[in-house]
């Protein structure tokens, strides 16, 4: 039904940024009631009247953001027809109240619809911010960019089991995240990571435009970052002190937001309330590896939050 963009995980920076300036992307600035998704066949393929007509197929970043705009529960689309899709979409199309919408093209596909107002960030502009901090490696696809820095410090939580501490920073240029930066932990026996918030409060600090107001952002939360790294490696350490407190059914409901009720089921079949919370931790990273990028960058976030719980 829709086309995929390409996916690295893990990548070397050089690779990424390589093919960041190879691209072609192109932002089209259009009256909603110009476009038209019609069935392709193989695609749906986005219709664009300025003047000619222009076909892109979609892929899969367009047609999720226009059907996020008005809260479409994603998990249904398996359950509708492509000819039930294109009806959806075209009817939300029609129903965008602005003169003005960005339909932002790649490689002559239609990557993602945005408002005018949306003050995008380029991934190449946060690689060349963050490159001082010394970057380990790259994960991208259309959704996000995901960038861990070198480890800043290592910590062994359990005897035999070290750790490496660093900064992520993720980014989207489709409009699916905020610019954010985190802790990362790698876990070296098992090349397992996992994210958490640098600390109470900090999503009140938010990037807003320009370069200097970038380098203010990210700089601040680097800052931050170094400031509460000890506390977080305190928490960390303590996850084999305790048990898991919350049920079974509470990480079920967190996870299938994104994976279903059925597969989250699946995906935590070895949860018992024996386990440490540093057990529940490595099971839900180790597990989160199956999947694609955005499946496990959130998941490994749910990993980040149990140590972000701990006192």
């Amino acid at each position: 039904m829709v086309t995929e963009g390409i996916e690295f995980i893990d990548a070397k920076p050089e690779t990424v940024i390589d093919y960041l300036k190879s691209r072609a992307t192109e932002k089209i600035e259009v009256n909603p009631a110009n476009l038209k998704i019609v069935n392709g066949g193989r695609f749906l393929v986005l219709q664009v009247m300025n003047g000619k007509i222009r076909e892109y197929p979609i892929r899969r970043t367009f047609l999720y953001k226009l059907l996020r705009w008005y809260g479409f529960p994603l998990g249904q689309l398996s359950k509708l027809s492509t000819e039930s899709v294109t009806s959806i979409c075209n009817d939300y199309l029609m129903n965008i109240k602005r003169g003005k919408v960005i339909v932002k093209t790649e490689k002559d596909e239609a990557l993602s619809i945005l408002s005018p107002d949306y003050n995008e960030i380029t991934d190449l502009e946060i690689i060349s911010e963050v490159t001082a901090l010394g970057v380990r490696n790259i994960s991208r696809n259309d959704f996000l960019m995901s960038i861990a820095t070198e480890e800043k410090l290592k910590t062994e939580p359990v005897p035999g089991d070290e750790c490496g501490i660093g900064l992520n920073i993720v980014n989207s240029e489709t409009g699916f995240r905020a610019l954010t930066v985190s802790h990362y932990i790698l876990r070296y026996v098992c090349s397992n990571g996992a994210y958490t918030r640098i600390s109470d409060g900090d999503d009140n600090l938010r990037y807003h435009y320009g370069n200097e107001d970038l380098k203010m952002f990210l700089t601040e939360k680097v800052e931050k970052a170094e400031a509460d790294r000890a506390l977080m490696i305190s928490k960390l350490t303590k996850l084999n002190e305790n048990k898991v407190t919350k049920s079974k059914e509470h990480y079920i409901k967190k996870i299938e937001t994104v994976l279903g009720k059925k597969e989250a089921t699946i995906f935590l079949d070895d949860f018992t309330n024996e386990l440490t919370q540093y057990e529940l931790f490595n099971l839900i990273t180790s597990n989160a590896k199956r999947y694609d990028l955005s499946k496990r960058y959130f998941l490994e976030s749910v990993a980040g939050e149990i140590i972000f719980g701990v006192n």
